[in-house]
C-alpha cells in the first residue's frame, strides 16, 4: 500500500504539470493575434469635402483584411487635431452591421455581432455627419480591425492619406502712420506807428491744417522764444507779454502788448481761448487745441491770430519772435 501511495503521489504531480502546461499553452494561444498582426491592404480614405473645418462631410474608408479573425470593432485614428462632428453610418460592406461612435480623433465602428472575417476579403464603411480637423494640410487615418477582447486583428499605421485643404485667405493690410500738417505763413512784418489807431493795434493771421490718421487724435502745441517780442538794441527792449500764458487769458486789454488767440474746425480749441480772448507766448509751449481721434479726410482748420498794440512808451527800434506750432499725433 505504501508503494502504490507513491505511484498515487507521482501520477498526482504529473497531472499538476500538464495543467500547468495546458495554461500556458491557453495563455499563448490568447496573445497570439497581437503578435502576428499583419498589415491591412488596398487601403483608402475619401471625403466628400476637403475644406478645413467643413461640417457634415462624409469618410468612406476601404481595405483588405489580412488576417482571418473575428471582428469585434474596427477604429479608425485621424492623425493631427480637431476632428470633429457626431457620425452616422452610412454604408457597411463586408462587414456586419453596427453603430459608431467618435472620441478626439478616434471613430470606431463597433460590429453588433462578432463576424469571422476571412483574408482578403474587402471592407468598405462610409460615415456621415464628421468635421473636419484643422488647420490646412495632409492627415493620415490609422486603422485597425480588434476582437472583442480587444485584441488587434490586422492594422495599417499611418494609414491612406488626405489633404484638407484652407477653406479661407488670410489677409494683413498693414496702413502706414500719416499726418500733414501745413501753415500758409512762414514770416511777417508788421509796421507799427504809435501816432497812428490804425497802424498802432495790428494783427496777423496764420493759418495751419492738420490732417492725420492717429486714431487717438492730436495735440497743438504754440510756444516761442524764451526771450519773447525782443529788441537787439541797447537794453534789449521788448513790448510785454499780455499774459503769463494761457491760464491768465483775457480780453485784448490794448498797448503795450502782444499776444495771441485761437480758433479753429475739426478739433477742440482750448477754453482759455473762449469769447476771443488772448493769452500771451511761453518759451516751454501750451497746448491749444486737441482732437480724440483721426481727422478723417477732411482736415483740420486752424487760425491764429497774433496781435501787437504800442504806444509811445515803446521804443523806436525792430522787435523780433519766433514761433513754433507742434502736432504730436497718437497712434495707439
Amino acid at each position: 500500500m505504501p508503494a502504490a501511495a507513491r505511484r498515487t503521489g507521482l501520477g498526482g504531480r504529473s497531472t499538476s504539470i500538464m495543467a500547468a502546461c495546458g495554461l500556458v499553452a491557453s495563455l499563448l494561444i490568447v496573445t497570439a493575434p497581437s503578435a502576428l498582426a499583419a498589415t491591412l491592404t488596398n487601403n483608402s480614405w475619401t471625403v466628400s469635402n476637403n475644406q478645413v473645418s467643413a461640417a457634415n462631410v462624409n469618410y468612406g474608408y476601404s481595405f483588405k483584411t489580412a488576417t482571418t479573425g473575428t471582428i469585434k470593432s474596427i477604429t479608425f485614428v485621424v492623425s493631427g487635431a480637431n476632428l470633429g462632428g457626431v457620425p452616422a453610418i452610412v454604408t457597411a460592406y463586408g462587414i456586419g452591421a453596427g453603430s459608431v461612435t467618435r472620441a478626439g480623433q478616434t471613430i470606431t465602428y463597433t460590429v453588433t455581432a462578432a463576424v469571422s472575417v476571412s483574408a482578403g476579403i474587402p471592407i468598405f464603411v462610409e460615415f456621415s455627419g464628421v468635421t473636419n480637423p484643422s488647420p490646412g494640410g495632409a492627415y493620415t487615418t490609422a486603422i485597425t480591425t480588434q476582437t472583442a477582447t480587444p485584441t488587434t486583428i490586422d492594422t495599417v499605421s499611418p494609414g491612406p492619406s488626405v489633404t484638407f485643404a484652407a477653406s479661407n485667405t488670410a489677409k494683413t493690410i498693414v496702413v502706414a502712420k500719416s499726418l500733414t500738417f501745413t501753415v500758409d505763413t512762414t514770416a511777417f512784418t508788421l509796421a507799427l506807428d504809435p501816432s497812428l489807431p490804425a497802424l498802432a493795434d495790428q494783427s496777423q493771421v496764420i493759418n495751419l491744417t492738420v490732417l492725420t490718421n492717429a486714431n487717438s487724435g492730436y495735440t497743438l502745441t504754440v510756444k516761442d522764444l524764451a526771450t519773447h517780442l525782443q529788441s537787439a538794441a541797447t537794453g534789449n527792449p521788448t513790448i510785454p507779454q499780455v499774459s503769463a500764458g494761457k491760464a491768465t487769458s483775457l480780453a485784448w486789454p490794448g498797448a503795450p502788448n502782444t499776444g495771441y488767440t485761437v480758433t479753429g474746425t475739426g478739433a477742440t480749441i482750448d477754453a482759455a481761448f473762449s469769447a476771443s480772448k488772448f493769452a500771451g507766448y511761453t518759451s516751454a509751449g501750451e497746448v491749444v487745441a486737441t482732437r480724440a481721434n483721426a481727422t478723417g479726410a477732411t482736415a483740420d482748420t486752424f487760425a491764429i491770430t497774433d496781435r501787437t498794440a504800442i504806444d509811445y512808451s515803446v521804443q523806436a527800434t525792430t522787435f523780433t519772435d519766433t514761433l513754433t506750432y507742434t502736432v504730436t499725433p497718437n497712434y495707439t
